[in-house]
């Protein structure tokens, strides 16, 4: 499918991995950013949040306000440079993920949305790993639907730094 654009979040602490730059660590010879960028390497524009290090894929680089304000904050700087109505989110630490995992993201959400058959819109869709969690970085969402949330989110709080990613989806 075409006609998406992508979001990858590259920043964080990495708490768990002693502070190391996670989206540069490399498996199988290559970063964990690397391997995500090219799952999506059919985006129309692909967006990455966070410092900017070497990609092997050509990318849009921004950073979240306020810096280290966490996933919410960071998907609004993202989502200021889509364009495309279908936005694929991801975080920059997926090894596995490929291309084929990605389509059946966007083919989910054209079944959601019940296009062809007139049906009620869906907002986007995620993963969900055996346990039944949610896994909202690592989803297909509608832009305008996201843009609405984080809006009304932002409306509420007064700022999105430091706000549940989870908060935003539910």
């Amino acid at each position: 499918m075409s006609g998406y654009d992508a979001v990858v979040l590259a920043g964080g602490a990495a708490r768990r991995l002693g502070g190391a730059d996670k989206p540069s660590v490399r498996v199988g010879g290559r970063t964990l950013l690397n391997r995500v960028l090219a799952a999506c390497a059919d985006a129309g524009s692909i967006v990455v949040v966070g410092p900017e290090r070497p990609t092997a894929t050509k990318v849009t680089w921004t950073r979240e306000e306020p810096s280290g304000g966490g996933p919410v904050a960071a998907l609004a700087a993202g989502l200021r440079h889509v364009r495309a109505d279908t936005v694929l989110v991801l975080s920059a630490d997926l090894p596995f993920l490929d291309k084929e995992a990605v389509r059946t993201l966007l083919t989910a959400l054209e079944e959601a949305t019940g296009a062809a058959a007139g049906g009620p819109k869906g907002d986007g869709v995620m993963v969900v790993d055996s346990g039944g969690r949610d896994h909202p970085l690592v989803a297909v969402y509608r832009t305008e639907a996201l843009r609405e949330g984080l809006g009304r989110l932002g409306g509420e709080q007064g700022a999105l730094g430091g706000l549940s990613l989870r908060r935003l989806t539910a």
